[in-house]
């Protein structure tokens, strides 16, 4: 980048930009951070400095997105119904509040720079209501059949 020497004291920037370009017939795979599975690149930076002073080196993450598919993903809306009834892992059924929640997401196939759509609709409940938190669970299989690893990983956001 420049000749051996020393930088100036204060701020030095030094801009940069390189192409990904895979080597052979490998692929550039999305970034992903799974239980089981994680897809990560990350751009270390090496500073050699004279033999009295340590070398510095500096490594962060960068997230790779691939370009949107040529056509346009077919929306794939689903409507659905939560009641006391449809709650998985609860164990005293009986002492929770009545209550109907109906909603629809717009589509089940999602570009993940874009937002997640839909509506929700409060419809009657026992209880006041003090807030409503949506939850996407991500559940990821690897290998085939029983002998595949189940996990999963999970986001939260409040709804405005």
């Amino acid at each position: 980048m420049v000749k051996p020497g020393k930088f100036p004291s204060g701020k030095t920037e030094i801009p940069f930009e390189f192409p990904l370009h895979v080597k052979g017939n490998k692929v550039l795979y999305e970034t992903y951070h799974g239980v089981f599975v994680n897809i990560q690149y990350t751009l270390r930076c090496d500073m050699r400095r004279s033999l009295l002073a340590k070398d510095l080196t500096k490594t962060c993450e960068f997230i790779v997105h691939s370009a949107p598919q040529k056509g346009k993903l077919t929306p794939s809306p689903v409507d659905f119904t939560i009641t006391p009834e449809t709650l998985q892992n609860v164990k005293e059924r009986a002492l929770l509040p009545k209550f109907l929640i109906r909603g629809h997401l717009n589509s089940t196939n999602c570009v993940i720079t874009q937002p997640l759509t839909g509506e929700l609709v409060v419809e009657s409940s026992e209880a006041a209501i003090k807030s409503i938190e949506l939850q996407l669970v991500r559940v990821e299989t690897c290998g085939k059949g029983a002998h595949g690893a189940r996990g999963g990983g999970e986001g939260r956001a409040p709804l405005d």
